[in-house]
């Protein structure tokens, strides 16, 4: 799983936006306010995508120890999802099963540690910050059957009275797939910096033997033979660049594919 974040992990924190009841939308932080809110996606490698927000109150509580008292609670917090733009349907709430949708509302916020305890519990998310025991999440999963741009609007109760919101720009990579030949197959990466065994993860249908890339900077071809992945020595080709060519050998007889992310 990526985190996207965070789990960037792919995390990506999200800037946060913040309005009062009637203005417009304008720029803010989370972290200047009283409680400790952020939103970040979740990509799994399949067609879902999962909008998770994490919240703590300003003494670092999801629910406070007995005996305290907190002044800004975010437990049982109420939070909408609403995805803006790019193909999407929310199937899950960490709140239970919906009707399929571009919107859920009222989603409340969950204690990971209540629920790690729980006979039956929903599924939960690393926390943000390391060493927290209990941390307040709320999360949709989201259905993209066609991979591109996602955009989802997260809005919560703000401190004094209107909303805090997020933009989570969610959306899974569009790929490419490439057809391979026996023998020898000129290739132009289009992901991002990868090593070559995680990239070789989206060839199917041929054994890859070797990979052949030119560096300029030293004038000499560098190689990566799978066979030889743990030899010392033996790979000098480290990591596929975006937008370089290079040359992949397949075992015969026949061909295959690779299915390469975008860059970004």
């Amino acid at each position: 799983m990526h985190r996207f974040v965070v789990l960037l992990m792919l995390a990506a924190v999200i800037g946060a936006l913040a309005a009062a009841p009637g203005a417009p939308w304008r720029t803010a932080r989370a972290e200047d306010g009283p409680v400790s809110m952020v939103v970040e996606p979740q990509l799994d490698g399949s067609q879902f995508v999962t909008v998770v927000f994490h919240a703590l109150d300003r003494d670092g509580f999801c629910q406070p120890p007995p005996g305290a008292v907190s002044l800004h609670p975010v437990l049982n917090m109420p939070v909408d999802f609403i995805i803006e733009a790019g193909d999407g349907v929310i199937i899950e709430t960490s709140s239970g099963g919906i009707a399929p949708g571009r919107q859920a509302t009222g989603v409340r916020t969950f204690s990971t540690a209540a629920n790690a305890a729980a006979g039956s519990p929903v599924r939960s998310f690393p926390p943000l910050r390391d060493g927290v025991a209990d941390e307040c999440q709320a999360w949709v999963r989201i259905s993209q059957s066609i991979p591109g741009p996602l955009r989802v609007l997260v809005l919560a109760p703000g401190d004094g009275g209107g909303q805090v919101g997020w933009v989570a720009e969610a959306g899974r990579e569009t790929a490419t797939t490439v057809p391979l030949q026996f023998r020898w197959t000129l290739v132009t990466w289009t992901g991002p910096a990868t090593a070559p065994a995680q990239a070789l993860q989206g060839v199917s249908g041929a054994q890859v033997t070797a990979i052949y890339g030119w560096e300029t900077a030293s004038q000499a071809w560098l190689a990566y033979f799978p066979a030889g992945a743990n030899v010392p020595g033996a790979n000098t080709l480290t990591s596929l660049e975006p937008g370089k060519a290079y040359w992949v050998a397949i075992a015969g007889p026949g061909g295959g594919s690779w299915r390469m992310p975008s860059a970004r």
